[in-house]
């Protein structure tokens, strides 16, 4: 028998793009799928790039393909496919709130917001929306804070000369060409630096008791280093691990002895454990998660806008996500039954009966209102 059962208007325009899809391809879209719930991202973008070649008008395809790409950190790609998806189909909100992700990631924080308010616009049910438009508000503000502070320390007048010498302050830091910034629990600190194109083939990471090092080697002309000396606290170089990302480098220290760092470096009124009174011991162990990014302050995002919520499936997404458990838990004959009328259904019928479906062809029963046609029909 069909699973049959009422839909929202928009999951029944969803289902009816699904079905001028090729079968084929939406077969392919459907293993993709499952590659992507077991979090086999490269088998599901390879899948995914099979099913679009053979439906290259399919956006919602597309807009499943930006998820896969979103999981690689291949933010240029997951905007590419937004982008195309909100060309064929300008009302799909997941396309926008993806596309806004992706710029996020890529510290395009204008152009997120105004992906996030588009995809409100058209679905306000959504919570994500609000959230990430309040963590792009954040952002803007803190560049614009800094961008306010550059250019008041332009325009301050020169310090008049003193007439009593006085000691030559130490040269600061300068600044760094490429981003970073940290987070911990209370066993591990996690430094990511932002650096595209960075491999285990040019990239060196160098540990010590109380030292990080990089040295990358971006061309032939060309390198760039960044030193952390002295850490907040000693670490255990043996067990320290490097992780390449297409756009960042992750490395992952594990603390020498648990508790909290104030900072990824140590000041000059740094006090090891055995100098601390018992009050700031206490406040060192009892840890609580913080992240600070370079030259600015802990952001606390609980006070900004709360835990941001796992994704849940939803739509289309969490109707494959309940066939997807009976195909898994189901008898060789309800898998063969539901993959018999799928595919000769044009997905239009899921039926677990192989009795009812094994020896007769599966029409196609179009939702009410729409007229079912054959792949080969709109070529013509």
């Amino acid at each position: 028998s069909a699973a049959g059962h009422s839909q929202p208007s928009s999951q029944i325009h969803q289902q009816a793009k699904i079905m001028t899809a090729p079968p084929e391809a939406t077969k392919l879209a459907n293993e993709a799928n499952a590659a992507f719930v077991d979090e086999d991202f490269d088998t599901a973008l390879d899948l995914y790039s099979q099913a679009i070649a053979i439906a290259p008008q399919s956006a919602d395809m597309l807009v499943s393909r930006a998820a896969v790409h979103l999981k690689l950190d291949d933010f240029t790609s997951a905007i590419a496919d937004t982008n195309k998806a909100i060309t064929l189909e300008p009302g799909n909100s997941k396309a926008y709130l993806r596309k806004g992700i992706a710029c996020f990631n890529m510290e395009e924080y204008v152009t997120a917001k105004a992906a996030f308010e588009k995809g409100k616009e058209l679905d306000g049910s959504n919570s994500q929306f609000k959230t990430w438009i309040r963590k792009c508000n954040a952002e803007i503000e803190d560049e614009m804070a800094c961008e306010a502070e550059g250019a008041a320390e332009a325009a301050a007048p020169p310090a008049p000369t003193a007439v009593v010498p006085t000691p030559t302050p130490p040269t600061p830091k300068p600044a760094s060409r490429f981003r970073h910034d940290f987070i911990q629990n209370p066993t591990h600190v996690t430094v990511t630096v932002y650096l595209k194109g960075a491999n285990k083939d040019n990239c060196v990471i160098g540990f010590d008791t109380r030292s990080l090092s990089l040295d990358w080697t971006i061309g032939k002309d060309d390198s760039w280093q960044i030193a952390f000396d002295p850490l907040f606290e000693e670490i255990v170089p043996p067990e320290c691990t490097v992780n390449f990302f297409n756009t960042k480098v992750e490395i992952k220290m594990k603390k020498k002895n648990q508790g909290k760092w104030d900072a990824l470096e140590a000041d000059e009124s740094f006090k090891a454990l055995d100098e601390l009174s018992e009050e700031e011991i206490k406040r060192r162990r009892d840890y609580y998660p913080s992240s600070k990014a370079q030259g600015g302050a802990a952001k606390n995002w609980d006070k900004i806008v709360g835990e941001l919520p796992e994704e849940k499936p939803e739509g289309e997404e969490a109707l494959n996500s309940f066939f997807q458990q009976i195909y898994g838990k189901g008898s060789d004959e309800v898998r063969r039954a539901m993959n018999k009328s799928f595919q000769e259904s044009g997905g239009t019928v899921l039926s677990t009966n192989w009795g009812d479906v094994g020896t007769k062809t599966v029409e196609g029963t179009p939702p009410s209102g729409l007229e079912m046609k054959k792949w080969s029909d709109l070529a013509k």
